[in-house]
């Protein structure tokens, strides 16, 4: 008798997991015949705040580069004698300007954020050294007579003039521009923020 019960104990078992089993399946296909009417779909929004941490951080970056050219130029200079052959001096100099931003130039509130969004009002692009030539590699071309170093330093700043006169144009200054938004927005994705909008000031 007691076998008899167990035994029917199993089999209405097997049937209540059979009938679980059955409805599962059912709803599972009914489910994916029928599109739902609503389609949900849940967004978040991170919001972003700078931190003066952060901003002295990128503050402290201090000079950052955005385009190098590099420039040769022949100066010289000549004195005149009336008796004997005049005295010439003609010497080559070779520099390579820095342009780019000075991030302690930065105005104060340079850097704000508002929800996933950067923006930046940057200083402008300018010349990062003026000593930009390199005197190691400065050589005379041709020299005759007697000259002195201010003789020597005359020409040197005359170079100089000449190279900035030639490499601080428009053209490039854009250029660097376009290079400064391009890597100061990459370092700012780096942070977390989707859009980020560079304002240069212009070069005066």
């Amino acid at each position: 008798m007691k076998k008899l019960i167990k035994l029917l104990k199993f089999i209405l078992g097997l049937v209540a997991m059979a009938l679980i089993l059955l409805t599962f399946f059912t709803l599972r296909s009914c489910w994916r015949g029928i599109p739902s009417p609503i389609n949900v779909q849940a967004y978040f929004q991170k919001e972003i705040d700078l931190t003066p941490s952060q901003i002295r951080a990128v503050e402290q970056i201090g000079e950052w580069e955005f385009l190098c050219i590099t420039d040769e130029e022949m100066v010289d200079t000549a004195i005149t004698h009336w008796f004997t052959p005049d005295d010439r001096l003609v010497r080559i100099y070779q520099g390579s300007l820095r342009l780019g931003i000075d991030f302690q130039d930065c105005q104060e509130h340079w850097a704000t954020s508002k929800g996933d969004t950067a923006i930046l009002r940057l200083p402008p692009i300018k010349l990062l050294d003026r000593n930009f030539i390199d005197e190691a590699r400065a050589r005379s071309f041709y020299e005759h007579g007697e000259w002195d170093a201010q003789a020597k330093e005359d020409l040197y700043r005359r170079a100089q003039r000449r190279m900035i006169d030639r490499c601080l144009t428009p053209e490039n200054i854009q250029r660097a521009e376009e290079n400064a938004r391009t890597q100061v927005e990459a370092l700012f994705r780096t942070l977390g923020y989707k859009f980020v909008r560079v304002e240069i000031s212009p070069a005066s």
